[in-house]
């Protein structure tokens, strides 16, 4: 995943070759492993670069397994938030340190964070989910099935007033930002 403001360009990938407590990973100028997680641990390393244009800081970010890279952060102004999975991570980036963590209750794999008006909604796997700004649960959305599709629809749609949903059996759901469902097809 690529992010740029007027002060940085990020880059996050998954680092497949890191691992926990060697001495032969690429070298990272942070290593930032919140869960403290170990070596015989199922866990997904980012690869988290921060280009300043006068510097760049290279951080090894540590997360669950269940981690995915294509949506997985926000940039506003000099805060990176980062999901992985079940959980949250801020980044200050100026100097790679961690500002935040946070975990929170879900159910399966979580794909993507957006930032709204209120705070940030993650797209999930069975439920849609609302964090507040301090990363606290408002609510949850299920639907009959994943949110994933099988056709050329999207599965999830983050629209100006409402997030637009179709399942893998084929319905569709909209929902408003305080998660009441405003259609279902």
């Amino acid at each position: 995943m690529i992010l740029q403001n007027d002060i940085c360009f990020i880059n996050i990938s998954i680092d497949t070759t890191y691992t926990v407590e060697s001495t032969d990973n690429k070298p990272y100028d942070l290593v930032i492993n919140p869960r403290h997680l170990r070596h015989n641990d199922m866990y997904k390393t980012f690869s988290v670069q921060i280009d300043l244009f006068s510097k760049t800081i290279r951080i090894a970010l540590i997360g669950d397994f269940y981690s995915y890279d294509k949506d997985c952060a926000v940039l506003e102004d000099k805060i990176l938030t980062i999901l992985q999975n079940d959980a949250v991570v801020q980044l200050d980036i100026n100097d790679g340190a961690m500002i935040n963590f946070k975990e929170f209750d879900c159910f399966g794999c979580n794909y993507g964070i957006y930032r709204v008006q209120n705070g940030y909604i993650i797209y999930g796997e069975i439920e849609i989910i609302m964090l507040d700004l301090n990363f606290d649960k408002k609510w949850s959305f299920s639907g009959k099935d994943i949110f994933v599709s099988m056709s050329e629809k999207k599965a999830f749609e983050l629209c100006e007033n409402s997030i637009k949903l179709h399942d893998f059996e084929g319905n569709f759901y909209e929902i408003d930002f305080s998660g009441k469902l405003i259609s279902e097809v």
